[in-house]
């Protein structure tokens, strides 16, 4: 607090001297220096080779036997319960199992709006004692399309299973109709949140989701990994599939894409690496759908999705068989765990297959980023009070220290005051959804809810703003846009070691307008105007307008709204992005509007 109250009266030294004049400065200096690191992230000098720190697991050290006649035979029993529906088709599934000689149940769920079947049987572990388990999931329909062949293969799987004596701990193999709310369903009953469970099996250490498509032959394996809120599963799961795959020889990549070639320049390589952490920061970011998964991870289960790949050619790839014994090497490997996933890292950036980016290299950016905020809320702080005049008298400055704790005391209040009313807003925004049943909150209306909730924040704004212009002495715009400042460098700071993708693209919409809102005391009427065009530019309903675009190929379709995407992630699974769009995004955005329009 000296510090900030030596530039207000008290004697500065050369050195704060020098600091107050090229604050500024500095402070779009570390901005910039946040956007150099993340250009600099695709380099390989900043990634190491991937590694095994798990030694126990063992990878691709086991002999494979799936493929016999008999898993055939196993995987072609689901082709009853496909043509069946409902009920019936999970009581074909549960009858298949038992067939097979799994211990099975079928599950009737209703959960945020989602209901249907699950199905799941166990194979015991001959040489375990029940306390631990591996998931092997499926559902029958993945997005818009059939996902039936996962489901054969599932059943090929559990057969092996049966066959072997060398299980250490339990497998489980599920199956449900409703895609990731059936597997959040199924995982609430099985930790007793939601219903009794009554065939179940020990501590889940790991989990696998498939998704085979219809194609005429597999090219490949499609990893996805991350889950909602940003979650990442011990970097040791990816590199065991990865590894099996390939002495497989069905290549299984990051988001379906392939490396660049060997001999390609640099600047190739470095276009490749950034286009795969562009959708790793699009998936975490948005924490929508990528994978029945993704329940898994919010459970603190280390859990990825295997999506078969079209075969591109006439070289390459494998058939569905490769990829069962992709997936059983996988397990083989899994069955060696001696504990839980600990010793790799949980957090990092994958910029190319075997390559990856710990969490000490790429969040620097972020920590640029926050402080380039407070550099800037501390010069805003500085210039409140009158300018230094160095031949005054030192009895000269008491009343000006005076003068300005009193102007603290007056201020403060209304500043803290705009900031909690404009957040009271901002609670209704999201409180108000979660009254309406999910089922009448369709496109439609939350395009409706949208623009609604615009119109008042821009009311409000207006309100606040004439309402300071009568009361020019209560508030200082320095003094509202450095709270506001401190307030966006805690939330990119905190969100940066949890989800750092978040963290960066919460700076981009809110942070970057703010450091650039009223760059002088006293703005002309169209720097006004161009600076509240760049807000509503930057502003949640232009923002989430444009975004469905980028999310078309993910999450989303263009036709529909991400609004109501994350407003049901939100319900369903929990996902931050609703909350922080209502609680951050939005009043800071209206508060970069008030400090523009105060005089």
């Amino acid at each position: 607090m000296s510090l900030l109250l030596s530039g207000q009266g008290e004697k500065a030294s050369p050195l704060l001297r020098t600091a107050r004049k090229y604050c500024t400065h500095v402070s779009y200096a570390l901005a910039l220096a946040g956007f150099l690191w993340l250009l600099a992230l695709p380099l390989q000098t900043l990634s190491r080779r991937t590694y095994f720190s798990e030694n126990a697991m063992m990878p691709g050290q086991v002999e494979l036997s799936f493929g016999s006649e008999k898993h055939i035979e196993a995987m072609n029993s689901m082709n009853q319960a496909e043509q069946l529906g409902g009920e019936q088709r999970g009581r074909a599934v549960m009858a298949a199992f038992e067939g097979l000689g799994l211990d099975s149940e079928m599950q009737r769920f209703k959960h945020n709006g989602v209901s249907g079947i699950n199905v799941h049987g166990v194979v015991r572990a001959p040489r375990g004692d029940g306390v631990e388990a591996l998931v092997v999931a499926a559902a029958w329909e993945a997005g818009n399309r059939t996902n039936a062949d996962a489901v054969r293969l599932l059943a090929g799987l559990a057969q092996h299973a049966i066959e072997q004596v060398n299980w250490a701990k339990d497998v489980v193999f599920l199956v449900t109709d409703s895609g990731e709310g059936g597997v959040e369903a199924w995982l609430r009953a099985y930790h007793g949140e939601g219903g009794a469970m009554y065939v179940r099996s020990g501590l889940i250490q790991a989990a696998l989701a498939l998704e085979l498509p219809p194609m005429d032959a597999c090219g490949g394996l499609a990893l996805h990994f991350e889950g909602r809120g940003g979650q990442l599963p011990n970097l040791d799961l990816l590199n065991i599939v990865q590894h099996v795959a390939r002495i497989e020889r069905t290549p299984a990549r990051l988001h379906a894409l392939p490396d660049a070639p060997r001999r390609a320049s640099r600047y190739t390589h470095y276009l490749q690496s950034a286009r795969l952490l562009l959708r790793q920061v699009r998936a975490q970011a948005v924490g929508s759908a990528v994978g029945v998964h993704a329940p898994f991870l919010r459970y603190g289960i280390d859990a990825l999705t295997l999506v078969g790949m079209e075969r591109v050619g006439a070289r390459g790839g494998g058939n569905i068989v490769s990829v069962g014994r992709t997936v059983e090497a996988s397990l083989r490997s899994l069955n060696n765990l001696l504990e839980r996933f600990h010793q790799s890292f949980f957090f990092y950036l994958l910029p190319a297959n075997g390559l990856f980016i710990s969490i000490g290299n790429y969040v620097p950016a972020a920590v640029l980023f926050a402080a380039a905020l407070l550099v800037h809320a501390m010069n805003l702080w500085w210039l409140q009070g009158p300018e230094e005049s160095r031949s005054e008298a030192p009895q000269a400055r008491i009343p000006r220290i005076n003068a300005y704790h009193a102007f603290l005391r007056r201020s403060l209040p209304t500043s803290v005051g705009l900031i909690v009313r404009v957040h009271a807003l901002a609670a209704a925004l999201l409180a108000l959804p979660m009254l309406v049943p999910q089922v009448t909150m369709t496109d439609s209306t939350a395009t409706a809810y949208l623009f609604t909730m615009s119109l008042a924040s821009i009311s409000l704004v207006l309100h606040l703003s004439d309402e300071l212009r009568s009361h020019a002495c209560l508030a200082d715009w320095r003094q509202l846009k450095a709270l506001v400042c401190i307030y966006v460098a805690c939330v990119v700071a905190c969100l940066s070691v949890m989800n750092f993708s978040l963290a960066i693209t919460m700076f981009v919409v809110i942070g970057l307008p703010l450091l650039f809102t009223r760059l002088s005391a006293s703005p002309t009427r169209v720097h006004r105007a161009c600076t509240m065009l760049m807000l509503l530019a930057f502003s949640p309903l232009s923002v989430l307008s444009v975004s469905r675009y980028f999310l078309a190929s993910g999450a989303v379709d263009q036709m529909s709204s991400p609004f109501r995407m994350f407003l049901s992630d939100f319900n369903q699974f929990g996902s931050p992005v609703y909350a922080l769009i209502c609680l951050v995004y939005w009043p800071i955005n209206m508060l970069c509007m008030v400090v523009t329009l105060m005089p």
